[in-house]
């Protein structure tokens, strides 16, 4: 019995067990008082009194009924008297009752003031068990993880810090927290700034594809390099791969010319816009005459129209984030592969803190990954599709996917001989 005393003592209540606990003592306390009362009441409801007055009363009221019953009609002079005698009585017990039943609701009253006051008192001092509790519990925990290597600590620190970096998002978007990379640890030199960069879709320009984390620190082909479009993967296969790009921010191209087999994207524009001046105006013209531009106008009147600005060059791999000049929230351009074109939009700009990733090898931290579509086979809607044919005669669409096997089905024979000439491509998932 000492023994499973001293585990009851040592046991660990939840908040839950402990308000539980308290409101069982005290409707225990409650029920016993409710069941002492009763017991002081006759079955039909009456009270019962240990007076002598009350008593007196009753033998009073019992001897007038005798006396009354035993006189019958021989009884003449004498009845009113006795009648007066019941009549006392009766009243006389009737405000007895009363005054008893309104002590006895005064006395229930100041009792249940009393167990609510123990009631409030019994929940703060197990409150302040269950604080004494959580501080051994945090004893403990320390005292536990007080021998581990320094290397547990820094795991147990680092998960922590992507759990944290999830809730302290500033994009409604949900978000993938990419898996730590398994390189060398760079240490984040103070200050530092972190932005955060959009991908959206080279088709559906409000789709957003990726979403990264990059320091001010980085250059832009570092950002390039982590940017996914099936593009690439496509030109690859094919054997046309072209390591060209730029990202036209503001009024500046930033050229991606690494390899020396890059060609400059921007060459051409340059060109066209010292050629070819006036209808670069118009076309400059007509674009700074949106329907913004318009509403303007009719507001304030008529607006003289920005002169073209003056676009200039600069090479990628030599521009860091922290040099650049935009504005949060605006679309700026990524063009690669030829024409192959994206809208990126940096959406917001912090200094970095301790719960983020402090690794610089971890940068651009992917946070943001669209899940990929899967095309179905357009006969059997059943398996992905593989094959895709483009202006196919027998085709119901156009372009037509479908899977390995309905393919060779409806464009082989059994001899394997293709049965009349289509174009058909390799499918790959977007």
């Amino acid at each position: 019995m000492k023994n499973s005393r001293r585990v009851d003592e040592l046991r660990v209540f939840t908040e839950e067990e402990l308000v539980e606990k308290a409101l069982k003592e005290d409707f225990d306390g409650i029920r016993c008082i409710d069941d002492s009362l009763q017991l002081l009441e006759y079955p039909n409801g009456e009270t019962i009194d240990n007076t002598s007055t009350s008593g007196k009363e009753i033998v009073c009221s019992a001897n007038s009924e005798l006396e009354t019953s035993n006189m019958g009609a021989h009884v003449t002079s004498n009845d009113s008297s006795v009648m007066t005698c019941d009549t006392d009585v009766s009243r006389k017990k009737s405000q007895e009752k009363k005054r008893k039943k309104r002590g006895r609701r005064f006395d229930r009253d100041s009792r249940a003031a009393e167990l609510e006051g123990s009631y409030f008192a019994k929940v703060k001092q197990l409150a302040r068990i269950k604080q004494k509790q959580d501080e051994d519990k945090l004893a403990a925990k320390l005292h536990s993880l007080s021998d581990n290597s320094k290397s547990v600590q820094g795991s147990i620190s680092t998960s922590d810090k992507i759990e944290r970096m999830r809730s302290l998002r500033f994009i409604t978007s949900p978000v993938k927290v990419k898996s730590l990379k398994s390189r060398e640890h760079v240490p984040i030199f103070y200050p530092e700034v972190v932005l955060c960069v959009e991908i959206y879709h080279k088709k559906n320009s409000s789709l957003k594809t990726q979403e990264f984390l990059v320091l001010g620190s980085q250059t832009l082909d570092e950002l390039r390099d982590n940017i996914y479009c099936l593009t690439d993967k496509l030109m690859e296969t094919a054997g046309q791969f072209d390591p060209s790009g730029y990202f036209l921010i503001e009024d500046t191209f930033y050229n991606d010319l690494r390899n020396p087999s890059s060609i400059d994207y921007s060459k051409p524009v340059f060109d066209w816009l010292k050629n070819c001046k006036n209808e670069a105006a118009e076309k400059w013209e007509y674009i700074m005459s949106g329907e913004l531009k318009k509403k303007q106008k009719e507001l304030l009147g008529d607006l003289d129209i920005a002169n073209l600005p003056s676009f200039k060059a600069i090479h990628m791999h030599r521009t860091r984030f922290a040099d650049l000049r935009f504005r949060l929230g605006a679309g700026y351009l990524y063009c690669h592969q030829g024409n192959c074109k994206h809208i990126i939009v940096i959406r917001d700009v912090r200094m970095i803190h301790s719960e983020d990733v402090q690794n610089q090898s971890d940068y651009p931290l992917l946070t943001f990954q669209l899940r990929p579509r899967q095309q179905k086979c357009s006969v059997c809607k059943i398996y992905h599709a593989t094959k895709m044919t483009v202006d196919d005669k027998w085709s119901p669409k156009n372009p037509c996917y479908f899977c390995i096997k309905c393919y060779f089905l409806l464009h082989y024979k059994e001899d394997n001989s293709l049965l009349y000439p289509h174009a058909v491509f390799d499918y790959f998932h977007e």
